[in-house]
């Protein structure tokens, strides 16, 4: 009895120790659990803590770059017009927005001096500083954003000389080939420019011709009927920088200008209809012809047709004698007639 007593309680024992040290091992599982889980978010939080600052932390400092030199201007030109010196030069379109702007300099004997600056999106500058008949050069300089300045662009080397007087009694007429200006010469050994423009007064800073005209009329065959366009003529010297006078008074050629030729070599055949045939006129912007018919014992022409091409064919079938207009149409008024006549 004493023997079965002994074990049983051992075995209790046994199953009460293992119960018991069995929850201790569990609970130390999940203490061990919840530490790990926390170290996971904690270092998650370290991290993105750490991101947050790379992130959203101050910039670094200037790299070099912004203290290289810019890319010199190029092409610089100038030309003399009334009493401005205009400067224009050359810059690629892409490297403008790394640029404050840009220096001109000018020297009349030693050392250049700055006499003005422009914007980065400007490529002129008009000096009117300057004095007839001294020489002066110029050059061009870019400065970026840093303040940091190019090296020069080409130097031009000119010398301004007095202008000549505005051309005087313009005229002008249109006919097949265009609109012809002509002028009354500003003196001997002078030539001109021509400046057109859509709008009055406003003309851009390149003259239609591309080279001096030395006589003293001009063809523009860029004709435009269907608008209002304005010429003006400067006298111009045969230098490299022009040295070009003031405008002359503007001319206006309007639509109402561009009458029409009067058509020729009408010719009618009678029969069962009257067929009437004549020669295209030359000018190129004409939009028809109309035709007109006046019958034995009427007082007026009365409008039969208008047409495109220069041929008509009457079905009236009239016993009378008939007389016929033909009027070449413009982009306003109808040009000069042709008269026809039909016997009985």
């Amino acid at each position: 009895m004493l023997n079965l007593f002994q074990h049983r309680t051992r075995t209790m024992d046994y199953e009460t120790l293992k119960r018991v040290h069995g929850d201790k091992i569990m609970q130390q599982s999940r203490f061990d659990f919840s530490r790990l889980v926390g170290f996971l978010i904690s270092c998650s939080l370290l991290m993105g803590s750490a991101l947050f600052l790379i992130s959203c932390g101050k910039k670094g400092p200037p790299t070099v770059k912004a203290y290289e030199k810019p890319q010199s201007p190029s092409s610089l030109t100038a030309y003399h017009r009334e009493d401005k010196l205009i400067l224009s030069w050359s810059y690629p379109g892409n490297l403008r927005s790394g640029l404050k702007g840009f220096s001109i300099l000018r020297s009349e004997k030693d050392g250049f001096e700055k006499i003005g600056s422009v914007s980065n999106s400007q490529s002129s500058f008009m000096d009117e500083t300057f004095k007839l008949d001294i020489t002066y050069n110029y050059k061009v300089m870019a400065q970026n954003q840093k303040g940091v300045l190019s090296s020069d662009s080409n130097i031009i080397t000119v010398t301004p000389k007095p202008v000549p007087p505005p051309p005087e009694n313009i005229r002008f007429s249109v006919n097949a080939d265009g609109i012809v200006l002509s002028w009354k010469s500003s003196g001997e050994g002078i030539c001109y420019n021509i400046y057109k423009a859509d709008e009055k007064g406003k003309y851009p800073e390149s003259p239609l011709n591309k080279e001096l005209i030395c006589e003293t009329s001009f063809r523009d065959g860029s004709m435009s009927p269907e608008r209002s366009v304005y010429y003006t003529v400067r006298a111009s010297l045969k230098t490299d920088i022009r040295d070009e006078g003031n405008a002359s008074e503007e001319l206006e050629v309007s639509p109402s200008h561009f009458v029409p030729s009067v058509p020729s070599d009408l010719r009618m055949v009678k029969g069962d209809k009257i067929y009437l045939m004549w020669k295209e006129i030359p000018e190129p912007w004409v939009r028809g012809y109309r035709v007109y018919r006046k019958i034995e014992g009427e007082q007026e022409f009365a409008l039969l047709s208008e047409v495109k091409i220069p041929t008509f064919t009457d079905t009236g079938k009239i016993d009378k004698k008939i007389w016929y207009i033909i009027k070449a149409v413009g982009p306003v008024a109808e040009g000069e007639p042709l008269f026809g006549e039909v016997a009985k």
